[in-house]
């Protein structure tokens, strides 16, 4: 043997230590919040829907999928906005056409003309109560607004 030292037994530690597994506190856990993190962080809820943050449970008089069987009638419906897209009428008033999802996650349309377009504009991503008359064209439901309005959502906790 060339080395003069003695092997060291497998399993003995080279220092005494002493360990302690730490203790750690309860997560709390709030979906609220939960929900309002992934808005800021990627832009949409991924766990919940922006309908589980409106503080009313109403979503409307019926979904999206029954709205042609009310042909002619007066409705309210509650939608996510998706997009809108402007248009000009022969006399150069602007309108629009808005494309909403509802709580089941169907589409519909809306058709602002100039009067409630100026009285009840669309402001933007947000959860929208929406009553008009249901008018179908070609086998397509659609809403003629008479008034719109977002609805409120629940504070976020994380900011008080």
């Amino acid at each position: 043997m060339m080395s003069k030292h003695k092997p060291v037994a497998v399993g003995m530690a080279l220092f005494e230590t002493e360990s302690r597994k730490p203790i750690l506190p309860p997560l709390e856990e709030d979906i609220l919040e939960d929900y309002y993190d992934e808005i800021e962080l990627i832009g949409f809820c991924v766990t919940g829907t922006l309908f589980d943050l409106t503080k009313s449970d109403y979503r409307g008089d019926m979904p999206a999928s029954e709205l042609h069987l009310h042909e002619g009638k007066i409705v309210r419906v509650v939608g996510d906005f998706v997009c809108e897209k402007f248009v000009k009428t022969k006399r150069g008033d602007l309108m629009k056409f808005g494309t909403f999802l509802d709580a089941e996650g169907r589409f519909f349309d809306t058709v602002h003309f100039p009067q409630t377009l100026v009285n009840y504009p669309l402001r933007g991503a947000g959860i929208y109560l929406i009553e008009g008359k249901v008018v179908v064209e070609y086998g397509c439901p659609s809403i003629e607004v008479i008034r719109c309005a977002k609805m409120p959502l629940k504070p976020d906790a994380r900011s008080e």
